[in-house]
């Protein structure tokens, strides 16, 4: 009987903006998938060849191997990309690069789990990896903070997907021609119209024909239940596989409010850039100060039912 783990191919795309994050996900990837051979497939820009090979070591280090694919900015030339003094200026190129994924890896892969670099793995990818996906080119998770899409012709919340984990059939993706088409859309379409950039183009081309994946395979900040309490933390946690810190707040900022932040400082303390600080520098606008503010006293109000208590009975004596 053969004892040779199975393969996953995991799929990122990041520039040297985000080196640091990208580690934290590998380690996290590897931490909670010994159950299975990683093969990590990315395409990265600006980032120094000297960082890629340290990256490559850690992977073989544990038991897997990293690629690296080169994408020209010639590919990508005029494709929108929020400004630096935008709320989603986190967002650069590197977001198109998913696109050209199937048609840079050999043939002879079949699957491939596509992550963001702002997402943690926190249990096994071998089930959603070995999803029956039937003739659909791709699984995801339905997105349900983006609003109805009328304008690009997406007339149902349900059929509009996260594109921060896919997981793609290549062969159908090739038939299909998904890249191609989605490529047709963003040159096609004036830069308003793709509020999210490739994702709105790929849900144009899917228009609802993808497979439908459960929550907990990109746990989002909009499936975080709002009362959640700290002490339910690590139960709620206990079937979730992907967490996604999607939006503006990211766990190595500061003023991140996503509930889960306090997971990523764990892996990055597992991975080999250990010695280094948590947190990147961004600045915060007095919008973000008062989001944060409201994220902070909501959170302490749910960890500390006493503290309701008082306020509930402060807000009876002052009649309100």
């Amino acid at each position: 009987m053969s004892s040779a783990l199975p393969v996953i191919h995991v799929a990122i795309a990041f520039d040297e903006g985000y080196i640091k994050p990208v580690y934290v996900l590998l380690a996290s990837i590897f931490v909670n998938n010994r159950d299975a051979r990683i093969e990590v497939h990315a395409i990265a820009t600006e980032v120094p060849e000297a960082e890629k090979a340290k990256m490559v070591a850690y992977a073989r280090e544990q038991g897997g191997d990293m690629h690296f694919y080169t994408v020209g900015p010639e590919v990508t030339k005029g494709f929108p990309v929020p400004g630096p003094d935008e709320p989603e200026a986190y967002i650069t190129m590197a977001a198109y690069y998913r696109l050209f994924l199937p048609h840079l890896l050999p043939h002879s892969i079949e699957r491939l789990l596509y992550l963001d670099i702002d997402i943690l793995v926190v249990g096994s990818l071998l089930p959603v990896y070995q999803t029956e996906l039937g003739d659909t080119a791709a699984g995801a998770i339905m997105e349900a903070e983006v609003p109805l899409r009328d304008e690009i012709g997406i007339r149902s919340l349900e059929d509009y997907f996260n594109s921060g984990v896919l997981l793609m059939a290549l062969p159908q993706w090739r038939a299909q021609r998904i890249t191609e088409r989605a490529l047709e859309i963003i040159r096609a379409t004036p830069a308003d119209k793709l509020k999210y950039h490739d994702q709105d183009a790929l849900n144009v081309v899917f228009n609802g024909t993808w497979h439908r994946l459960d929550s907990r395979y990109n746990l989002m900040k909009a499936y975080i239940p709002e009362d959640l309490a700290k002490r339910d933390y690590r139960k709620f946690l206990a079937d979730k596989v992907i967490i996604h810190y999607n939006g503006r707040n990211k766990p190595w900022h500061r003023a991140c409010i996503n509930k889960l932040r306090f997971l990523y400082p764990e892996y990055l303390r597992q991975s080999p850039i250990a010695h280094t600080g948590q947190y990147l520098p961004k600045p915060i606008s007095r919008q973000g100060m008062v989001a944060l503010a409201r994220s902070r006293a909501l959170e302490t109000y749910f960890n500390y039912p006493e503290v309701g208590r008082v306020w509930r009975r402060l807000k009876g004596a002052l009649g309100r």
